[in-house]
């Protein structure tokens, strides 16, 4: 899966390329020795870098799982207000169930999304004229390995010329002081508008006509289970929706269900009078919250990088006489999960905090003992966390292995 992207981001004249997984880089030195490929140490960093080369009018990627999308969320955030002087697309390569179409309407970031090796090729080449045309990072998620289905791809690749590294001065985007924010929001605005009439016209935005019930989807495997006869709106493009082909399709039918894992799509339909609640699919992707380890509620990082501190903080002032249990990983903690636990500590949280070591376990007892935690333990095996269920300290227990 990786090589194809890496090929298809040398094609499209890519010139730096960062990554977070080695694997990935030492298939890119494979494919081509003159693509500049950087490790970084996490996806905030990896996104960061790429977007600083598209500053410079240089013509960037990131490959990223489409749950380490959501790691680089602060720079994310604020990249479609800042825009690129070249052009930049992240590959988000979906290798679990997470998905990355709720961040097009929350990033205001373009968002298509593929389901083969076909529909990737045309996307990237696409994205990256977007990111060019209309200064902005455009976000691509590709089929998760070895779900491929249709053709390999034929295509020749763009030619292209390297650009210079070039930093023109304007305080008033790189900067972005809330002055200038609310200039650049309705920059932006009108980009959006622009990139949505764009889309009327994507060639993977299909519609298959049928019958008078409409099914409004961004993957086709997803309607395996749903009627054969009803008409078909496959939508590439989730955001910006395209519009007037969004809503053309839904007038023409009697009711619409929207397929879907979040509801990106359904959310931006103008007139939904037609749209029938309930229909989302609710089977990937979908957050759990009921899992229980040794009678511990289980929260784990389902929002960002030690996410889980937060959320187990608040159900447990909300709730007292619970027993939660947060779970997240080192390079977690130490990425965001040490403001999270200070300020749990100082409101006088009492849940019970798992952290998957590996290689930094010293260093989180020292911090941990910085913290005033005496309740730090080792355990060998997951269910050892019992005996802490009626604890009413902090207590981190560390784990080295995988829950």
């Amino acid at each position: 899966m990786h090589e194809n992207v890496i090929r298809l981001l040398m094609e499209n004249a890519v010139e730096q390329l960062y990554v977070t997984n080695k694997g990935t880089a030492a298939t890119a030195r494979k494919v081509s020795g003159s693509l500049r490929c950087e490790v970084s140490t996490n996806e905030k960093i990896a996104f960061e870098l790429a977007l600083a080369g598209a500053y410079v009018r240089k013509r960037t990627a990131c490959i990223l799982s489409t749950e380490g999308v959501y790691e680089a969320l602060d720079p994310v955030m604020s990249s479609a207000y800042t825009g690129v002087a070249g052009s930049f697309v992240v590959v988000a390569v979906q290798e679990n169930d997470e998905e990355v179409t709720p961040l097009g309407p929350f990033s205001k970031l373009p968002l298509i999304v593929t389901e083969t090796d076909d529909e990737l090729e045309r996307a990237l080449g696409y994205g990256f004229q977007l990111s060019e045309e209309y200064r902005i990072p455009v976000i691509v998620q590709a089929v998760p390995a070895g779900r491929a289905e249709g053709a390999k791809r034929t295509g020749q690749g763009a030619k292209r010329t390297a650009n210079t590294a070039v930093l023109v001065k304007e305080p008033g985007r790189w900067a972005a002081t809330p002055k200038f924010r609310f200039r650049l929001h309705g920059e932006l605005n009108e980009k959006i508008g622009k990139i949505g009439e764009a889309f009327e016209t994507y060639e993977d935005n299909v519609v298959i006509s049928r019958g008078s019930t409409g099914l409004v989807t961004d993957r086709l495997s997803r309607l395996e289970f749903y009627d054969e006869g009803a008409s078909v709106l496959k939508l590439a493009t989730v955001f910006p929706l395209p519009r007037k082909l969004v809503q053309g399709f839904v007038d023409s039918m009697e009711d619409v269900l929207v397929v879907e894992t979040y509801p990106a799509i359904e959310l931006q339909i103008p007139d939904r009078s037609k749209v029938k609640r309930g229909f989302v699919d609710a089977g990937r992707g979908t957050p759990q919250y009921d899992e229980v380890i040794a009678g511990f509620s289980v929260i784990r990082d389902r929002l960002g990088p030690a996410s889980s501190i937060n959320m187990a903080h608040g159900i447990k002032k909300r709730h007292p006489d619970r027993s939660v249990l947060a779970v997240t990983l080192e390079d977690h903690f130490f990425h965001s999960g040490m403001p999270a636990y200070v300020n749990s500590l100082y409101n006088d949280s009492s849940f019970v905090l798992v952290v998957m070591v590996n290689q930094r376990e010293d260093d989180l007892r020292r911090v941990l003992q910085s913290y005033g935690v005496g309740g730090v333990y080792s355990i060998s095996a997951v269910d050892e966390i019992a005996r802490f269920r009626d604890t009413k300290e902090p207590v981190v227990a560390l784990y080295r292995g995988m829950i």
